[in-house]
C-alpha cells in the first residue's frame, strides 16, 4: 500500500511524537553513587595555585563508577576509555602547575609515587561532572578525600577547545597542592617508604624488617645500604615497571588526540538534550497541548537534539572500540627481550608485575 503526502506527513509526525514522549519518560541523567563525603561544588572562578609544594611524584588511577544506560559492551568500553581521559587532564593540570616531579597515570594504584590521587567517576553526562577524590602519600597518610561537582554552562560550549570543567581540575590540583603543604613529610624520606613498600610488594622477603607499620601508616625502622645488590635489583625492576607505564602513557596520549574532539561533541550534544528535556518537563507536557502546533514545533526541537546525541554519541562509541582494539596488544622491551602483553590495561599491568618476579627469581643467587 502507497501512502500519499498528507499520509506520509501525518506518518512521521506521529512517529517523532512517539520519540518525544519515549526521550521525555526516559531518565537520561547519570545517577551518582552515594558518598560519605558532601559535595563541594566548584564555582566558575577556580583559577590555578600559584605554589606546588615540591617535586614529589603523583601517581593518578580512575575508576569510573557511571551507571550504564543501555547495558551494552559498547558503552561500557566508552565509559572506561572516558576515565582514563578524566585522569590525563587532571594529570594536565598538575604539569602545567609545574614543580611537581614525575606525574604518571597509574592502570592501579601504586607505591611507587610519593603521592597518589585515586579518581571514582560517579557522574559525567555534558551538564556536569562529579568525581570522589582519595588522595595519600605512600606513607599512607591522607591527605584528601572529598567529592568535588561541577556544572556545565553554555559558555563553557563555546569554544571547541575550552574543557567545560576545567574549575573541578583547578579546584583538585588545588586542594591536594594544599594538603601537601600543610604535612611534614619531606619528600627525600618518602621516596625511601616507596621503594622498601615496593621491595616488600614484589619481593617480601627482600626487606622484611625495614618497614614498620603503625595503624595503616609505614615509616622506615631502617634503610638498607646503597650498596646491597637486592636493592640495585629492585631498582632496576621498578624502571622496569615505569617503562610499561611510560609505554601505556604514550598510548594514551595518542588516544586523547584523537578521541577529545569526539569527546566534546557527545558532551555537549548531550547537555544540551538534558537542558531540553528537564525544560519541557518543567512546562509540563499534555495531549491538549501537543494540538497546538507550535508547541508541537518546539518538541521537535528535543527531537533533533536527541538525533544530534545518538549521531555524536555513534561516532565517539565507535571510535573507542577502533582505539581500544589498537591498544589491546602492548609490547615492552626489558632485559633484553621483547615482552608481548594482552587484554585490559589492568590485565596488563598484573600480568607484567608477575613477569617482573620471573626476572628477579631468574637473577636471584642460588
Amino acid at each position: 500500500m502507497r501512502l500519499t503526502a498528507n499520509q506520509k506527513k501525518s506518518y512521521v509526525g506521529v512517529h517523532c511524537l512517539v520519540l518525544i514522549l519515549a526521550m521525555l519518560n526516559f531518565p537520561f541523567v547519570s545517577v551518582a553513587i552515594a558518598s560519605d563525603e558532601p559535595f563541594r561544588s566548584v564555582t566558575q572562578s577556580a583559577s590555578p595555585s600559584g605554589g606546588v609544594p615540591g617535586p614529589f611524584d603523583v601517581g593518578i588511577s580512575v575508576e569510573t563508577r557511571v551507571q550504564s544506560r543501555s547495558g551494552t559492551d559498547m558503552e561500557t568500553a566508552f565509559r572506561e576509555t572516558e576515565a582514563l581521559l578524566i585522569g590525563n587532564r587532571l594529570r594536565e593540570e598538575f604539569e602545567t602547575a609545574a614543580g611537581w616531579g614525575v606525574v604518571r597515570l597509574f592502570p592501579e594504584p601504586s607505591v611507587i609515587p610519593q603521592l597518589t590521587a585515586y579518581l571514582e567517576v560517579l557522574a559525567s553526562d555534558g551538564r556536569e561532572l562529579t568525581l570522589k577524590v582519595t588522595a595519600r602519600t605512600v606513607s599512607g597518610e591522607l591527605l584528601l578525600s572529598q567529592s568535588y561537582r561541577d556544572t556545565s554552562t553554555g559558555e563553557d560550549y563555546s569554544n571547541d577547545l575550552k574543557d567545560p570543567f576545567a574549575d573541578l581540575f583547578i579546584a583538585v590540583h588545588n586542594d591536594i597542592a594544599d594538603a601537601v603543604s600543610s604535612k611534614s613529610s619531606s619528600e627525600p624520606y618518602l621516596r625511601v617508604v616507596s621503594s622498601l613498600r615496593y621491595a616488600s610488594e614484589l619481593i617480601p622477603e627482600a626487606f622484611p624488617d625495614y618497614l614498620c607499620q603503625d595503624a595503616g601508616l609505614f615509616a622506615v625502622c631502617r634503610e638498607p645500604s646503597d650498596a646491597d645488590p637486592m636493592l640495585a635489583r629492585l631498582s632496576r625492576l621498578r624502571d622496569y615497571e615505569l617503562l610499561f607505564v611510560d609505554t601505556i602513557d604514550e598510548q594514551l596520549v595518542r588516544v586523547a588526540e584523537k578521541l577529545n574532539g569526539a569527546y566534546h561533541l557527545w558532551l555537549k550534544a548531550s547537555k544540551e538534550q538534558l537542558d531540553w528535556l528537564e525544560f519541557r518537563q518543567q512546562q509540563g507536557v499534555s495531549r491538549e497541548s501537543l494540538r497546538n502546533e507550535s508547541t508541537f514545533t518546539r518538541l521537535q526541537a528535543v527531537y533533533a537534539a536527541h538525533r544530534s546525541l545518538k549521531i555524536h554519541e555513534q561516532e565517539l562509541f565507535e571510535l573507542v572500540l577502533e582505539l581500544e582494539n589498537e591498544a589491546r596488544a602492548t609490547a615492552v622491551y626489558a632485559n633484553q627481550q621483547i615482552f608481548r602483553l594482552s587484554g585490559t590495561l589492568e590485565q596488563q599491568y598484573r600480568e607484567w608485575r608477575t613477569t617482573l618476579r620471573e626476572i628477579n627469581d631468574l637473577e636471584s643467587p642460588l
